[in-house]
């Protein structure tokens, strides 16, 4: 999810619990529950309708009401002190979080291992949209 203008974080929506994790790289961009509130407002409010929608009836007339969702903001995480990672860092978190890793796994990730997955983007997005990785060099 983007904020603002130029930060990314990633989210996990736990349907069973009603809780938005928020996987942010960089927590000082964003300190306050209230700056957090701002951007995760919309989200939090629709989500009850969206699952009512796609859902078999219910009793209840007000799925805002009694299905609300929150969020919560791990920080033991690795925080990024440098700018321009947070979106391949969120995306890595989330790879993380869907091969089972815990928090304190993605608090185990350094600079240096940014550097690389960062680069490892790069070129699957270069392959996947431009072509083959591969430069060749006749001179």
């Amino acid at each position: 999810m983007m904020w603002g203008k130029d930060h990314w974080v990633g989210l996990v929506i736990n349907l069973t619990c009603r809780q938005v994790e928020i996987l942010d790289c960089n927590i000082s961009h964003n300190e306050s529950d209230n700056e957090v509130n701002k951007h995760m407002a919309y989200l939090l409010r629709a989500l009850p309708h969206v699952l009512a929608a796609f859902s078999p009836p219910s009793d209840s007339s007000h799925p805002e009401e009694d299905q609300a969702f929150s969020w919560v903001r791990p920080d033991n995480i690795y925080f990024n002190e440098r700018s321009d990672d947070c979106g391949p860092c969120a995306v890595k978190f989330l790879e993380m979080h869907a091969a089972g890793y815990s928090y304190e796994d993605m608090g185990q990730i350094d600079d240096k291992m940014v550097d690389i997955f960062r680069q490892k983007y790069a070129m699957d997005t270069y392959e996947e949209f431009i072509g083959n990785a591969k430069v060749q060099n006749d001179g």
